[in-house]
């Protein structure tokens, strides 16, 4: 046995409940958080929906950020619950559900690979952990949509981030309330893992809850064209911003991680660059 699984195999008897839920953000998204959470408990699954964020093509008149507790989460390295690589970090482009049901063209898998390399250059990042894109199988890989009856319940271990596909805005409207699919570019799902009584564990003790896993979806609605479309790389680096665990800046930074769409940026600012570092300096330290 491994010295990482021991010391969760440890931890486990340390699940004392963290702070008491504090709900916040849209009530329409929280309920569909609940329900999506309901059908995970129901299969006995040992992870729950934590965090929905949206990225808006517009001015936000509703919240772009949705939690069911204060903490934030991140990866614990090495983690046995979620088959982790190691201390790598995977990430898997869903190629076959494109824009409009089509597969991805090579281009837009290009342009995904070159988000995530521009996070995976950041120096405090690039020095903690080693970030791997898996091969992309075919299969289905998403479960939160599942909830909502779009396709089947995926596997969910294929990779620690999935870009799961482009759906249609009524999936956005059932998520986000009326309205999120004409304004809602894109959301990213955060899962953390649960102890048997449902409640959010911290098993290395850092400070954050652990995630499970990441799943992000794109908005089919709108056009993804490079020309008079929405930029994709611009999308997916925000996106892939909040896999890694950043939240949403001040709308006043100019920054990739403004909660509402500002035009093509494909380039980190110092800012995203100082909002990720503090997140993995406990990374391999369990």
């Amino acid at each position: 046995m491994s010295r990482k699984a021991a010391v969760w195999i440890a931890a486990v008897a340390w699940l004392a409940p963290l702070a008491a839920a504090a709900q916040q953000g849209d009530p329409v998204t929280l309920r569909a958080m609940e329900l999506a959470n309901g059908v995970l408990k129901a299969q006995w699954m040992d992870f729950r929906v934590e965090q929905v964020e949206l990225l808006r093509a517009g001015q936000p008149q509703r919240p772009s950020i949705s939690k069911l507790h204060w903490q934030p989460a991140q990866w614990v390295s090495g983690d046995p619950r979620r088959a982790a690589d190691g201390d790598r970090l995977t990430y898997l482009i869903s190629r076959s559900d494109g824009p409009a049901g089509e597969a991805l063209l090579d281009g837009d898998t290009a342009a995904i690979d070159r988000a995530m390399a521009s996070w995976a250059a950041v120096p405090c990042m690039s020095n903690k952990v080693e970030i791997v894109e898996r091969p992309d199988t075919g299969e289905d890989v998403g479960i939160f949509d599942s909830a909502f009856g779009y396709g089947g319940f995926g596997n969910w271990q294929a990779a620690d981030i999935k870009i799961a596909g482009w759906m249609p805005p009524s999936f956005f409207e059932t998520v986000t309330g009326p309205g999120g699919g004409q304004g809602v570019l894109a959301m990213s799902v955060t899962f953390v893992f649960v102890d048997p009584d449902g409640n959010p564990v911290d098993a290395n003790r850092d400070g954050f809850l652990d995630t499970a896993s990441s799943e992000i979806y794109f908005n089919d609605g709108f056009s993804w064209q490079s020309e008079g479309g929405f930029n994709l790389e611009t999308v997916a680096l925000h996106e892939l911003g909040h896999s890694l665990g950043v939240g949403h800046v001040d709308p006043k930074h100019e920054a990739v991680m403004n909660p509402v769409y500002a035009g093509a940026r494909t380039e980190l600012t110092p800012k995203d660059g100082a909002s990720v570092c503090p997140l993995w300096a406990a990374w391999l330290n369990w």
